[in-house]
């Protein structure tokens, strides 16, 4: 699964420096050909991914090899398919567009073309026989423990940028100014009274206070963080047999997926509570708690589990529904929650934002915390 991410990267780089260079040229001046801020343009990744697919379907034995004009049969196809409704989605989300062929002889409402896509079929013949090799080759000697934490640095700075991009380019940065307005007034006029209230100071200002660590301290605070609201919330979900198999499979380091999912939905509910963010709390939590909920270990090698990261959401909502009737914005939390990796699944209720930024928060804390103990372990 991590060389897949890994290659995402990888090709979405190598689809960057390719773009900006060539529009640089004909254009005489610099062009960032990139959707988000930094040096990525994800279709290209999307591309790479598929052929990364085929590559290791085709080493299997699943399917045959290619000839030479059927990769760039295939190329030509698959350009079609992703250029056409990722320009229409860019479009319809942002009322922008990234690239446009109206002036392309044989263009398909200038979202794609036939000669341009003739060009991408040329490419696939150099990516499948050299480029994709050399990838595997390389990222394959990557130790697994480091392919691990690259891949969540990256998919957390891949978040990152989307949300900015996103904000920039939506009235999301104007919501969240005002949020964040609102809560240092109101965080100011606390602080004013307690300073001149003369009374319980200390103890004040301990109660109100929210971290987030795993596991010890966040059990002690949540003691003093309405602990009796969100074990009521979860209660159904720990009482089921079901949501307990949970407990048996390694999510991220040494924690269980059970223990993620926990960890997921208290971080959520404080951050829902203490910010303000008028999530519905008993959708979020259930969100939260079931957005892993697909039963089996990926770690286990299967051939199968090498796309378990575009997969296991869509398996976690069909799980979720037979066994506890969730609602439509419920799915939808927990169809999107690995975006932008599943990257036509973006979230867009609070409770999915929430649940998608603070799973990877939680995964990224939950890895170092594994690398931490071990580092303590190896010590005399």
């Amino acid at each position: 699964m991590n060389i897949y991410l890994l290659s995402v990267f990888v090709f979405s780089i190598m689809g960057w420096i390719w773009e900006s260079i060539y529009c640089t040229i004909c254009r005489r001046g610099w062009q960032n050909r990139g959707f988000l801020y930094g040096p990525l343009c994800p279709i290209y990744g999307c591309g790479g991914m598929i052929g990364l697919g085929v590559y290791d379907l085709t080493r299997l034995g699943v399917l045959p090899e290619m000839s030479v004009w059927m990769i760039f049969l295939f190329g030509f196809l698959v350009s079609m398919i992703l250029e056409y409704p990722t320009s229409w989605i860019l479009e319809k989300v942002f009322h922008a567009r990234w690239w446009d062929y109206s002036e392309v002889p044989l263009n398909i409402g200038g979202r794609t073309s036939v000669p341009t896509s003739l060009a991408f079929g040329a490419a696939s013949i150099l990516v499948m026989k050299f480029i994709i090799p050399a990838t595997v080759s390389l990222l394959s000697h990557f130790p697994l423990w480091l392919a691990e934490l690259l891949t969540l640095l990256l998919v957390a700075i891949l978040s990152a940028d989307a949300t900015l991009t996103v904000s920039a380019l939506t009235d999301f940065q104007k919501r969240v100014s005002e949020l964040d307005e609102a809560f240092q007034n109101r965080m100011t006029n606390r602080v004013y009274h307690m300073i001149y209230s003369g009374s319980g100071l200390y103890s004040k200002a301990v109660s109100r206070i929210s971290v987030f660590k795993f596991p010890t301290r966040k059990n002690a605070i949540a003691a003093r963080i309405r602990e009796q609201k969100f074990a009521e919330l979860i209660k159904d979900f720990m009482d089921s047999p079901e949501v307990q198999q949970m407990d048996h499979y390694i999510q991220h380091g040494d924690t269980t997926t059970l223990e993620h999912c926990k960890n997921v939905a208290w971080v959520s509910f404080v951050l829902n509570e203490r910010l303000h963010l008028n999530a519905d709390e008993k959708e979020l939590v259930e969100a939260a708690m079931l957005h892993d909920f697909y039963l089996y270990d990926w770690h286990d090698g299967k051939p199968e589990r090498k796309t378990h990261g575009f997969d296991h959401p869509a398996i976690a909502e069909e799980n979720a529904e037979r066994s506890f009737g969730i609602s439509d914005k419920v799915k939808s939390a927990i169809r999107s929650h690995m975006w932008p990796l599943t990257i036509t699944k973006i979230p867009k209720s609070r409770e999915a934002i929430l649940l998608c930024l603070v799973d990877k928060y939680c995964a990224l804390i939950e890895t170092f915390r594994k690398d931490k103990n071990s580092e303590n372990e190896k010590k005399p």
